[in-house]
């Protein structure tokens, strides 16, 4: 079980697009007309603009009509820079409700199909508002894609049925051995590493991309941490069109290439090849030890303020101040922060991509609804802290617990005379699906995963609200991750960000962990 998200994301936006593409693709000459007649004498611009008020009305699925129907009259009077403006908001509309597919009586058909030993009343419970996700267009009320397995995830004795059905409890099974056993021949706070050899392979055909134009290309790759270590980029392919980096010593790991495409004659394939090695981390912090934040650094005023999705409001700062009480050191109160998430905040599914749409903030939607994945739990935890003036970010990459092996995110903040400490509440969370864990285990392994961490990580930022290099404006699909390549071509009618994400994969091999050796890098 996966606990991120990225990939239902991916598909989700390639059917929209597929299906943008051939509404388009089968019109007419004569359709053009027909829409001109249906219309009158209204005019193109005048209808992108009523198209642009239905969206603005929370009409999502009308708005989507009528961008689409502006799109095609836009191509057929051959206007590529409106049409294309048209084609992104038609992609927008369709966004904002794709991951809301049910009403009210297909989404209690669904959850009467998943739960047919529950009562009636227990099920049709589950669709209240502040229950479930929904989402209101053209003035229906819609129920989010995930609703049953969000269900599962909000009620522990159905996810340890689950779990027991497979006689296994996913992620918990994984590592808890690692978070039982005590830490040994650590390197102050650094021990057991494995190296992990990586490769990210691209791979589109000719015809999926403009003939001519330029294609502008962000490649991910590893970045240097605390605990990461040992870096070597082998390749960067195809080399010629490197124009910044590689870089690997930032606050995110990237290549930069630029590709003139009326020299590209064959199928475009890039590729990266790399070598890192991870260490797990052992924090034993004494709370009188803690040291007194210089609030003037760079470092302080950087991690402590809002961005666009780890945003500090004044109900976030009441939130984070009740859950705290009186406690006043930031090691403390991070770890009550903590507790609070693990124990208030159960893992669930949420619809990324219309906040990203919206730009709605991750830790203000969980702060305001109670949902939250890995990513979303993460920058909330980091909100929290902030708004106490605590230092914290939130870490992407992917997670190579094997065999679930998935993108990832988790976060960390700061202490003086301590550094970076980890957190990650997700992967905590799990402890309460395990169906024949004590309640001893539970606290124990949510304990390990406060200021601990496991080997089985690879990361590529060292917070979500990072701009790339050089940056792309609001070009790009899911501007705050970056496990997947960026892409821009501006004179391409397709959504080319999207068919990177698609045809992009990641394969990190582990490499058996030697003894703790002179021949590695130790951390600091």
């Amino acid at each position: 079980m996966n606990p991120c998200w990225k990939n239902q994301a991916i598909v989700a936006l390639s059917l929209i697009f597929m299906l943008l593409m051939l509404s388009s693709g089968s019109d007419s000459g004569s359709d053009t007309g027909t829409i001109k007649n249906q219309f009158g004498a209204k005019g193109t611009d005048n209808l992108f603009n009523d198209a642009k008020e239905e969206y603005k009305n929370q009409n999502y699925r009308t708005a989507a009509g009528l961008f689409s129907e502006v799109y095609k009259i836009y191509l057929r009077e051959e206007d590529a820079k409106k049409a294309l403006d048209a084609r992104n908001w038609k992609l927008r509309s369709d966004r904002m409700t794709f991951q809301f597919p049910y009403n009210w009586t297909e989404a209690e058909k669904e959850i009467s199909v998943a739960f047919q030993d529950l009562s009636e009343e227990q099920r049709r419970s589950w669709l209240e508002q502040g229950i479930s996700q929904q989402l209101v267009s053209d003035g229906e009320v819609l129920y989010f894609e995930d609703i049953v397995k969000n269900i599962k995830f909000h009620n522990f004795d159905l996810i340890r049925k689950a779990m027991k059905e497979k006689n296994k409890t996913s992620i918990y099974d994984d590592v808890k051995e690692i978070a039982f056993q005590d830490a040994v021949n650590c390197s102050k706070h650094f021990c057991n590493p494995i190296t992990y050899e990586g490769s990210g392979t691209l791979s589109i055909p000719r015809d999926m991309l403009p003939m001519v134009g330029l294609l502008r290309l962000w490649i991910p790759l590893p970045v240097e941490t605390d605990s990461q270590l040992n870096l070597a980029i082998r390749s960067v392919e195809p080399a010629e069109y490197v124009r910044k980096g590689p870089s690997t010593d930032g606050d995110m790991g990237i290549v930069y290439l630029e590709i003139p495409l009326d020299r590209l004659e064959e199928d475009l394939n890039a590729s990266v090849k790399f070598r890192f090695t991870e260490y797990e981390k052992h924090f034993t912090i004494d709370p009188a030890q803690v040291g007194i934040y210089d609030i003037d650094s760079d470092l302080y005023r950087k991690y402590t303020r809002s961005y666009a999705n780890i945003v500090v409001t004044p109900e976030i700062t009441k939130t984070a101040q009740s859950i705290v009480g009186n406690e006043t050191n930031p090691l403390l109160q991070a770890q009550a922060i903590y507790r609070s998430i693990t124990e208030k905040l159960p893992y669930s599914h949420v619809p990324h991509i219309t906040l990203d749409t919206a730009g709605i903030p991750e830790s203000l939607y969980v702060h305001e609804t109670g949902f939250g994945d890995c990513g979303s739990q993460s920058m909330y935890f980091c909100a929290l802290c902030r708004s106490l003036g605590i230092p914290a970010r939130t870490i992407g990459g992917m997670q190579l617990i094997p065999g679930i092996e998935g993108d990832h995110f988790w976060a960390e903040f700061y202490l003086p005379e301590y550094g970076w400490i980890p957190v990650d509440v997700t992967i905590a969370e799990a402890a309460e699906w395990s169906f024949n864990a004590s309640q001893e285990e539970r606290n124990r392994f949510k304990d390990f995963y406060f200021g601990n961490l496991d080997a089985y990580r690879f990361v590529i930022q060292k917070d979500v609200d990072i701009t790339l290099d050089p940056d792309p404006g609001n070009a790009v699909i899911f501007s705050t991750v970056h496990q997947y390549p960026a892409a821009v071509c501006t004179n391409s009618e397709n959504d080319i960000d999207l068919i990177m994400e698609e045809r992009w994969n990641f394969s990190l091999t582990p490499i058996e962990p030697g003894p703790y050796s002179q021949e590695m890098v130790k951390p600091a």
